[in-house]
């Protein structure tokens, strides 16, 4: 019965990860991105224009058109989110990757919030936390977008030791799981849209206001998911991969997903730091990987002189 579960939640991950479907998917994002932009403009313009609107409508949208950016990077970060699920049985690295990817996004995208909050463009050098918010997270995340290009590149640089085991159910297993984690990503996602359109309460999340980023209660519940998940799998492929490299990288890179998760929850400045050291310790860990690897490989192809 698991087993009959596995294959037909594996076909259903098949059947929506097809290239006709994907291509679907990216149009609709880019689409929905640019709608939101725009009708976010119109809002703040509204706001704008007619002061004595009721705020009970409008309430808690800020007034600077540099916000309006907020919108479509969300949607671009569901994406993201979405693309990081599919990842999940394709490559354990090109998860890591894509969790890397969306927390400097997530990053990149405050910025403009930041720059947002600034109450006079003519006197910005006044304000001096904003500034520092601004460049903080500016720096963050260059730095952060530094560590995603030596990961790939680790990434396509690193030696392959054969598996000779055969793998078709652990793949199967992981597009079961990934299918699972997406029925669960989108459920999350309803919630925190109804939320900050205020069409459920707020203390559904266990909260006696609306935060002022309503998506922070999603992203670290939805890391929280990709910490067991990760940890699930990694149980998992013992079956599979019994090397010891493996189970290290695999360990290690569970690691770094906890310090992203902590990251989210951490004050300003000090998030980006936590972000930056999980980033730093997944690059260690697969350059590590792929020292040790190389030395694996070197020794089938030339024989071990320690049998003796």
């Amino acid at each position: 019965m698991i087993n009959t579960a596995r294959r037909r939640l594996a076909a259903l991950f098949d059947c929506l990860h097809d290239s006709p479907r994907k291509n679907l998917l990216d149009t609709c994002v880019v689409s929905l991105a640019a709608i939101g932009f725009l009708c976010h403009l119109l809002l703040v313009a509204v706001v704008n224009i007619l002061p004595n609107v009721p705020q009970t409508i409008f309430e808690g949208l800020d007034r600077s058109f540099l916000h309006a950016v907020y919108t479509p990077f969300s949607i671009i970060l569901f994406y993201e989110v979405i693309q990081l699920v599919f990842a999940l049985a394709d490559s354990h690295t090109g998860e890591v990757a894509k969790q890397y990817q969306i927390v400097s996004l997530i990053v990149i995208r405050r910025v403009f919030k930041d720059i947002g909050s600034f109450e006079s463009f003519e006197h910005w050098l006044t304000e001096t936390e904003a500034v520092k918010a601004v460049l903080t997270d500016m720096g963050g995340a260059v730095l952060m977008f530094v560590l995603v290009t030596v990961f790939t590149l680790l990434r396509r640089t690193v030696p392959k030791v054969a598996i000779q085991r055969d793998l078709v159910g652990f793949i199967e297993l992981k597009k079961a799981v990934a299918v699972l984690l997406l029925v669960v990503l989108s459920s999350l996602a309803l919630l925190n849209l109804t939320v900050w359109l205020r069409i459920l309460p707020v203390s559904l999340l266990g909260l006696a206001q609306i935060p002022e980023n309503v998506d922070l209660f999603f992203f670290p519940l939805f890391f929280e998911f990709m910490i067991f998940t990760d940890v699930f799998i990694l149980i998992v492929s013992l079956a599979y991969y019994d090397r010891y490299e493996y189970i290290f990288r695999n360990a290690g890179f569970v690691i770094s997903t906890v310090l992203l998760r902590v990251s989210l929850s951490t004050p300003k400045p000090y998030d980006i730091g936590v972000a930056l050291i999980a980033m730093a310790y997944g690059v260690s860990v697969l350059a590590i990987f792929g020292w040790f690897s190389s030395i694996v490989n070197g020794q089938k192809l030339g024989g071990d002189g320690n049998n003796i």
